[in-house]
């Protein structure tokens, strides 16, 4: 259940019964069921009038395990100790429900378990889920990098000799075949070439007499790189539950429909093969201030792959992206080669915003420079950074999602690299859901999140006419 639904499902459970207004209720969505029938019983025994004026009620999670205090109204004690029982009774049930999804479960009845689907993950909704899967995925990888690290020639020789043995004849087949590991299952998923590893040694040795600042910092660079994955990198995986993800993302984000298709039929077509997250380079065009960044990072976040932005308007040379020549003192690799370079998942997602604002300077310091290799899958392949000419790197599999308000001021030979997608301005009755996708971002980045969960329509107000505003430039510009 996503944290949506579970809200509307608070909010309904309050709404059928009213007593509840004032009540803390927030147990975990597996339970909601078990929690609903015991609201009912309540009502059976005590007038809800009688409730809601006198009594105190909380039900909340604790460690997958419901949690209920209940005061009673000092003149219905009799009848209370009826409702201490129905108390007893709901929290045994809880033990035979997944806190996460409520199927049934076999268990101690002392303790909270959950389903098999949901054991080892940590959180409760759809959201926490998938990214509690995704980081044990990334957690499997840096596991298999680390094993891969220690193992040397002898090993493998070794290895190789035991493999050479003949296998006793009396040994039954299920004696020698083992189940594969963890370890042995997260080399299985899609992963990449990302660099020549003799290359990065290259790089090291190569600093080696320029004096001690300069080989270490190629030493802590090198070891960087290594610990996110040596020569390979993984690819993020799209989650089990995409069509609803996506779905979410059209709900959302209602005015970027096309998008929204678009997504679909990629991760259709990926969930036949391995299943990584993958799309085609796009360029969203619409009027300024309509979401169009944040959408992108929704499908991030959402995602759970890395995200970055570059600001193309304030750029004033091609650096950011593919770093600064290397015969400068102070020469720095891009931002682009450290998102890919220093964590395990070569897919993330960037952003270029404000494409068609590229200052146009002279052509050495063309900011778009890069891009006519970057978006390019094939020269992508082998990227390499004006800093770090000792090897390439593939940088293919980003997910890349460029911004821009007019489309003729996008260079053509750019234009032709990127799938064009014109974004519209919300309509009036879209704005509450974009303006609600903006503020739960703010509200998840801030330390008062947790007290505010809906925008109020007071603040749909303020909201209004900048929307409003997009509609007329948008009409004008057409």
């Amino acid at each position: 259940m996503r944290l949506r639904e579970y809200e509307a499902a608070i909010a309904a459970l309050k709404a059928q019964h009213p007593w509840l207004a004032r009540q803390i209720v927030e147990p975990a969505p597996g339970h909601l069921a078990v929690v609903a029938h015991l609201f009912a019983q309540v009502e059976y025994l005590l007038p809800p009038a009688v409730v809601a004026r006198k009594g105190s009620l909380s039900v909340s999670c604790n460690r997958d395990r419901l949690a209920i205090h209940y005061q009673p109204p000092r003149r219905h004690s009799e009848r209370a100790a009826a409702v201490f029982d129905l108390i007893a009774q709901t929290k045994h049930l809880s033990l035979q429900k997944c806190p996460v999804c409520g199927v049934q479960v076999v268990g101690d009845g002392i303790r909270p378990q959950r389903c098999p689907q949901h054991d080892g993950i940590q959180g409760l909704f759809a959201e926490e889920v998938r990214r509690s899967r995704q980081l044990i995925v990334e957690q499997g990888v840096q596991q298999v990098v680390h094993d891969l690290g220690k193992v040397t020639t002898e090993d493998v020789r070794a290895a190789m000799a035991v493999e050479d043995e003949p296998v006793p004849s009396e040994a039954k087949p299920e004696q020698v075949q083992e189940q594969p590991t963890e370890t042995a299952k997260s080399i299985l998923l899609p992963s990449i070439v990302f660099l020549d590893e003799a290359g990065l040694e290259t790089f090291v040795d190569r600093h080696r007499p320029k004096g001690d600042d300069k080989f270490k910092r190629a030493q802590a660079m090198a070891e960087r790189i290594k610990r996110a994955g040596h020569g390979s990198r993984q690819l993020g995986l799209l989650p089990p539950d995409w069509k609803a993800l996506l779905d979410e993302f059209a709900q959302a984000f209602p005015n970027f429909h096309e998008l929204a298709e678009l997504m679909r039929d990629h991760f259709a077509l990926s969930s036949l093969g391995d299943g990584r997250v993958s799309w085609p380079a796009v360029l969203l065009v619409g009027p300024a201030g309509i979401g169009k960044t944040e959408a992108a990072r929704w499908l991030a976040d959402q995602l759970v792959l890395p995200f970055r932005v570059f600001d193309i308007a304030s750029t004033q040379s091609s650096s950011p992206l593919a770093g600064s020549e290397s015969f400068w003192s102070n020469s720095e690799p891009g931002q682009l080669f450290e998102l890919l370079a220093y964590q395990p998942l070569a897919n993330p997602v960037v952003v270029l915003d404000e494409l068609d604002k590229a200052s146009n300077g002279r052509p050495q310091y063309d900011p778009l420079a890069a891009l006519y290799t970057l978006l390019e899958p094939r020269s992508a392949r082998n990227f390499i950074d004006l800093s770090i000419r000792d090897f390439a790197i593939d940088a293919s599999h980003v997910n890349w999602v460029a911004t821009a308000n007019e489309l003729e001021a996008i260079p053509g030979p750019l234009r032709s690299r990127l799938t064009v997608l014109h974004i519209q301005p919300p309509k009036p009755e879209q704005v509450r859901s974009i303006a609600q996708s903006i503020y739960n971002r703010l509200r998840d980045e801030s330390s008062w999140g947790t007290r505010v969960r809906q925008l109020r329509a007071q603040a749909l107000v303020f909201a209004r006419p900048h929307f409003q505003k997009c509609h007329y430039n948008s009409a004008n510009c057409s």
